[in-house]
């Protein structure tokens, strides 16, 4: 049996922006308020990032997913990959202690929609926007020292979260890269990695 919706490519993307900006828009505020990214979130957003890929439309030539000029569906497969490649490119920085285990899955999330290209760039934008929002948390909190013992502690390993001078909330570094390379792609910007 196969399903499909019955919508115009555009219509399909903008149905998918918008599912995708309101979980990204409730785990910021979730995030903001208790520094924590509801475990059901993340699983809604996975689900729907994969539901949307298998029954959306594919457009006229090749589809290139939700991230393109000419939007169309991937595919199960490919948005489910998309998914695990972003849970293991982030993963590491859990391990790490760098990132909350809510934040990876979020990014996973992220990964379900975008595919695996896509959300390798949406990569870069989302460690360049959490490098400035730590610039900017240091410019206000003026603790350099502490920050750079944090920074050197996780490098080898030996964070204690008792270390900690605040902890960012991360899905907003998240929002803000998948908004900038949304940005850069539909300004007529090639991607940053193009494959």
């Amino acid at each position: 049996m196969n399903i499909q919706l019955q919508m115009s490519p555009p219509a399909w993307q903008a149905l998918s922006f918008a599912v995708l900006s309101i979980a990204l828009l409730v785990a910021l505020v979730s995030d903001a308020g208790s520094r924590r990214v509801p475990n059901t979130l993340v699983l809604v957003m996975i689900m729907a990032g994969l539901l949307l890929h298998s029954i959306g439309p594919t457009s006229a030539s090749k589809a290139e997913g939700l991230f393109s000029s000419s939007p169309g569906a991937l595919g199960f497969v490919t948005s489910l990959v998309g998914a695990l490649v972003a849970l293991m490119v982030f993963l590491p920085f859990y391990v790490l202690r760098a990132l909350g285990a809510g934040d990876v899955k979020l990014l996973s999330g992220v990964g379900a929609f975008a595919g695996t290209a896509a959300f390798l760039n949406i990569a870069l934008w989302v460690l360049l926007a959490g490098g400035v929002l730590a610039v900017a948390r240091l410019a206000i909190t003026g603790h350099p020292r502490l920050l750079l013992t944090n920074m050197a502690a996780v490098m080898t390993g030996q964070f204690k979260p008792a270390q900690t001078l605040w902890r960012m909330p991360y899905a907003v570094a998240i929002a803000a890269g998948v908004a900038a390379h949304a940005a850069w792609v539909f300004s007529g910007r090639t991607p940053i990695l193009n494959f």
